[in-house]
């Protein structure tokens, strides 16, 4: 006689119903898996880009602040000065709209000798930042003394540069002793308010008293 004995005891409810689910569990748990790591690669190339993105943001700053230190060694250089200096004043006139004819008519009318006056005044602004204002002036004088006294004045002065005599003639009346009449052009360096005695860049500035 055989006897068969099975000595495993029955699977119960409860592990018939983890078995069934075990296949599945594994299949979601295995598909998240790879959901997390295509978002961990997503991001990772994110990273690597942005990564790359700061590097050339951080090489193109580097190149701006080279480009600076340059124009900064530039601006530190004497030529630089005046020019800056020039361009400032200019901007400082601009902006307050200080200068006029007035103010250069009594400039010049300081300047001229009693046998001479003027007959024609023209002053043109600058055409950019760093040019000065150009002036273009008749003069009538008694005779060549008086004229040749208003040009050194003239370029004697600080306001004044680079004057250049354009056209010189001779008019002769009956009633009248023959006179000098010349057209001369210069560049306007404007620097002292008649009004106040100051400078415009003194005026410009505040009072810190």
């Amino acid at each position: 006689m055989k006897i068969t004995l099975n000595l495993s005891p029955a699977p119960s409810a409860r592990d018939r119903y983890a078995l069934a689910w075990a296949i599945p569990a594994t299949l979601i748990g295995l598909t998240a898996l790879i959901l997390l790591g295509r978002v961990t690669l997503r991001e990772f190339r994110q990273y690597r880009t942005i990564e790359g993105q700061l590097s050339d943001v951080q090489k193109r700053s580097a190149e701006l602040q080279n480009q600076e230190a340059g124009i900064r060694r530039k601006l530190d250089e004497p030529a630089s000065h005046d020019l800056l200096h020039r361009a400032k004043f200019v901007n400082t006139l601009i902006n307050q709209k200080q200068l006029s004819l007035a103010d250069v008519s009594a400039r010049i009318a300081g300047l001229l000798p009693e046998d001479a006056h003027l007959t024609g005044l023209t002053l043109s602004g600058p055409k950019k930042v760093g040019d000065d204002y150009m002036l273009r002036m008749g003069i009538t004088a008694k005779n060549e003394d008086a004229i040749e006294t208003f040009i050194n004045d003239l370029e004697d002065s600080p306001d004044f540069k680079d004057v250049s005599i354009i056209n010189q003639g001779f008019q002769e009346e009956s009633s009248q002793p023959e006179q000098v009449n010349i057209v001369c052009s210069a560049r306007y360096l404007p620097g002292i308010d008649l009004a106040t005695g100051k400078t415009i860049e003194e005026k410009s500035t505040p009072d810190n008293k």
